[in-house]
């Protein structure tokens, strides 16, 4: 299998952007806490609009985002985050990879 990439935006609601950060920063500890399967876990946040935050993950598989995902605390986090964003602000993309610098891929 090759790995999945996910690039996520979200706007936070006005006043919100502090609180959003805190819970999208959630992720990546669980992941350095021994979560497997994570490449790259990237939270970014705009220079343009502070309300405005990007992901990036890299999985080795699917099982792997299986695992992120199916956990209570990656439910929590999600029922935290909805309502701090602006819903039509969510884009979500699901890719593979083809070519990255700073990691590797497995079966390239």
């Amino acid at each position: 299998m090759p790995p999945v990439a996910y690039f996520v935006r979200m706007v936070a609601k006005e006043g919100q952007a502090e609180t959003v950060e805190g819970l999208l920063l959630e992720n990546p500890r669980r992941i350095e806490a021994g979560e497997p399967g994570n490449l790259a876990f990237a939270v970014h946040r705009s220079l343009d609009d502070p309300n405005e935050f990007w992901l990036y993950e890299c999985w080795e598989d699917e099982g792997a985002v299986e695992t992120h995902e199916s956990g209570e605390a990656f439910q929590s986090y999600k029922e935290r985050l909805r309502p701090l964003v602006e819903s039509e602000s969510v884009l979500f993309g699901n890719t593979t990879p083809i070519k990255v610098l700073g990691y590797r891929l497995t079966g390239a």
